[in-house]
C-alpha cells in the first residue's frame, strides 16, 4: 500500500509537470486567437466602411456622368436648331448671290467706265498719304525733341534750385564765418590793448596758401597721431583743392579750427588741424570745412 501510494504520487506529479505547459500554451493561443479575431473585425468594418465609400463614389460619378450626359443631349439639341438655322440662311445666300451675280454682270459696263476715274483718284490719294505720312513722321520727331528740350529744361532748372539753395546756404555760413573772424578779431585786438603783442604762433599756423575760391566741403575722417590731428574732406583736385590751402573747420557756426591740407587726391584731400582748442569742441566727422576766396 505505501509503494501504491508513492507511485500514485510520481504519476500525479509527472501529470501536472505535463499539464502546466499545455495551459499555458492554451493560454496564449487564447490571447493570440482572440487578439487576430478583434484585428480581422477591425480590418472587416473598415473594408465594409471603404465599400460603402466606394459604392457613394461610384452613385456620385454615375450621377455626374447622367448629368454631363443629359447637358451634351441638350447641346446636340442646340447644335442641331443651329445647323438647321444655318442651312437657312446659307440657302438664303445662296438666293442673294445668285442676284448680286445678275446685278454685277448688269454693273459690269458701268463699273469699267469708272474704273479709269478711281484709277486717277487712287494715284491722288497715295500721293496724298505719301505726303502726310512725311508730314506726320516730322511732326512726331519734333515732339520727340520738343519733350526732350522740355525734360532737359526741367533737369537745368532743377539743378539750378539746388544750386541756388547752395549757394545760399553757403553765402549765410560765409556770413556767419565773417561775424565770427570780426569778432576774433575784435576779442585779439582787445588782447592785445591789454597784453600787449601776441608771440609769433607760425609754427602752429602756417599761413599756406590762400584759397583761390571759396568752397564748402565735409569732414570725412579724423585721425590723431601724437600731438597732431590729421582730418580728410570730400573734396579733391577736381574740386580745385591745392596743397597748402588753409581752410576754416566750423560746427553750427562755431569756430574748431583750421585745416591746413598737405595731401590732394582726385576726390579726397588730407590736412593738419590747427588751433583746435577743447573748450570749443574737438574736430569730428560730419563738421565742414569751408574756403573763402583770397582769404586764409
Amino acid at each position: 500500500m505505501h509503494i501504491l501510494t508513492k507511485v500514485f504520487i510520481v504519476l500525479i506529479t509527472l501529470l501536472a509537470i505535463f499539464l502546466v505547459p499545455l495551459v499555458v500554451v492554451s493560454a496564449k493561443n487564447q490571447v493570440a486567437w482572440k487578439t487576430k479575431a478583434l484585428q480581422t473585425e477591425t480590418d472587416r468594418e473598415s473594408a465594409r466602411q471603404q465599400l460603402v465609400q466606394a459604392r457613394s463614389a461610384h452613385q456620385d460619378e454615375i450621377a455626374r456622368l447622367t448629368s454631363e450626359a443629359s447637358s451634351y443631349s441638350q447641346q446636340l439639341a442646340t447644335k442641331d436648331a443651329q445647323l438647321t438655322s444655318i442651312q437657312e440662311v446659307r440657302r438664303s445666300m445662296e438666293d442673294d448671290l445668285l442676284a448680286s451675280r445678275s446685278s454685277a454682270a448688269n454693273q459690269g459696263a458701268m463699273n469699267r467706265s469708272l474704273s479709269k476715274s478711281l484709277q486717277a483718284s487712287t494715284d491722288l490719294t497715295q500721293g496724298l498719304v505719301g505726303r502726310v505720312g512725311e508730314l506726320r513722321t516730322r511732326a512726331l520727331t519734333a515732339e520727340e525733341r520738343r519733350v526732350e528740350l522740355d525734360e532737359a529744361l526741367r533737369d537745368l532748372n532743377s539743378r539750378l534750385e539746388t544750386a541756388v539753395a547752395a549757394q545760399r546756404s553757403l553765402q549765410e555760413e560765409i556770413s556767419k564765418l565773417k561775424d565770427e573772424k570780426d569778432n576774433a578779431k575784435s576779442r585779439i585786438a582787445a588782447y592785445v590793448a591789454r597784453f600787449g603783442a601776441l608771440e609769433d604762433q607760425a609754427a602752429d599756423t602756417d599761413e599756406g596758401l590762400a584759397p583761390d575760391r571759396t568752397l564748402d566741403a565735409t569732414i570725412l575722417d579724423v585721425r590723431r597721431v601724437g600731438d597732431r590731428t590729421l582730418a580728410e574732406i570730400d573734396a579733391g583736385s577736381r574740386d580745385g583743392v591745392q596743397a597748402g590751402w588753409v581752410m576754416t573747420i566750423g560746427d553750427n557756426g562755431i569756430f574748431i579750427g583750421r585745416l591746413r591740407i598737405t595731401h590732394v587726391d582726385i576726390n579726397r584731400s588730407t590736412g593738419v588741424v590747427t588751433l583746435e582748442d577743447p573748450t570749443r569742441g574737438l574736430v569730428e566727422t560730419g563738421q565742414r570745412a569751408y574756403s573763402l576766396l583770397g582769404q586764409n
